[in-house]
């Protein structure tokens, strides 16, 4: 299946699941604007004002009193979503949520905060544009989940894509802030060795690879799980493409079976290109 990872794209097993952070943000700290969006399985007797009573709460909970509420509805290419504003008169922006249930069933919860004046004109323009509405001037298409967005330029995409198959033995990640191969502690990490067991690392293969149209290189390793007296328990493989070139990276990590394997893996990093 294809997926966007802006500005990249790859195509990857059907069964690996989204599980992106879906945050854009700003540049800059402090006061800059960010928005969350995340997707979930609840039940079909939570519907979005449960949601935006349950984000009212927690407001409340934090901020004390003192602070406005506003709540609307907008019409998004997925169907209605409810929204909640939360501001301070005597504060500049704050604190946008919006509630929809998208395809599937599945709850679509945004979260967007801000401390421009103008704040909630953009968060009910990028909420009505969910799932290809229109794209004002000085906006951008973007993809969360796979399903069209239009935000501000400003908001710049995530960093790194992931997609794992539902219990976690498979795991792709596009890292667009790193060109490294793996170090000591990432193979720590990819093989997850319990407290009393040693971890054996056996590199496999390496070479070059293209890699979203750039000159790549690759590396296979076999992470081994043993006990003290050196009989393996599990064994993981890990796979890595990388483009110094692009600070890009491709990760793909197995646990105890290899499904997508080596001729998998060299697919995949193929497949990686500029949108």
């Amino acid at each position: 299946m294809l997926r966007f990872c802006d500005p990249y794209e790859l195509d990857v097993p059907d069964d690996l699941v989204d599980g992106t952070g879906y945050v854009f943000e700003e540049a800059g700290g402090g006061d800059a604007d960010r928005l969350t969006i995340e997707v979930e399985e609840l039940p079909a007797a939570v519907d979005p004002d449960d949601v935006i009573a349950a984000a009212r709460a927690s407001a409340a909970r934090a901020l004390g009193g003192g602070v406005g509420w506003s709540e609307g509805q907008v019409d998004t290419g997925l169907g209605p979503a409810r929204t909640l504003a939360i501001t301070d008169p005597e504060i500049v922006g704050g604190v946008w949520v919006a509630a929809l249930r998208g395809p599937g069933g599945r709850m679509w919860t945004l979260r967007f905060e801000s401390a421009r004046e103008w704040a909630d004109t953009v968060f009910l323009a990028l909420v009505a544009a969910i799932g290809g509405g229109s794209t004002p001037p000085g906006w951008a298409r973007r993809q969360a989940h796979g399903t069209l967005l239009a935000l501000p330029t400003w908001l710049r995409p995530p960093r790194v894509y992931r997609f794992a198959r539902l219990g976690g033995e498979a795991r792709c990640i596009l890292d667009q802030g790193s060109s490294d191969m793996p170090e000591e502690a990432e193979f720590e990490a990819w093989g997850e060795a319990a407290p009393g067991e040693l971890l054996v690392v056996h590199a496999l293969a390496s070479g070059k690879a293209r890699l979203a149209g750039a000159e790549g290189v690759y590396g296979q390793w076999r992470l081994d799980r043993c006990d003290p007296y050196g009989t393996v328990l599990g064994s993981t493989w890990a796979r890595v493409a990388a483009a110094p070139g692009l600070s890009l990276r491709l990760v793909v990590v197995e646990r105890e079976v290899e499904s997508i394997g080596a001729a998998g893996f060299l697919a995949i990093a193929g497949s990686v290109a500029r949108r």
